[in-house]
């Protein structure tokens, strides 16, 4: 019985300790939000190969996408037309 006390008093203890901690974490994080610099500024500072790269990179997605369901297209119709 006593041990069993000892364990969770020792398992509240760290989780107390944790939580803590993590409140600690996040308000330092705040104060460090507050001397970022802006996204403005950060694209003012690129030069235009950085820029380009990570223009490629945003539309991506949107790039795979539509040549996913051209492609989905194209052998559907090819499939189709080796049936008939």
């Amino acid at each position: 019985m006593a041990f069993t006390t000892v364990k969770v008093a020792v398992k509240l203890t760290v989780g107390g300790l944790a939580l803590y901690g993590l409140s600690e974490i996040l308000s330092s994080q705040d104060d460090t939000m507050k001397h970022m610099p802006t996204q403005t500024k950060i694209k003012q500072s690129w030069n235009s190969g950085v820029q380009r790269a990570f223009s490629g990179l945003e539309q991506a997605p949107q790039t795979a996408w539509e040549l996913g369901t051209r492609g989905a297209h194209s052998a559907k119709t090819f499939i189709q037309e080796q049936l008939k």
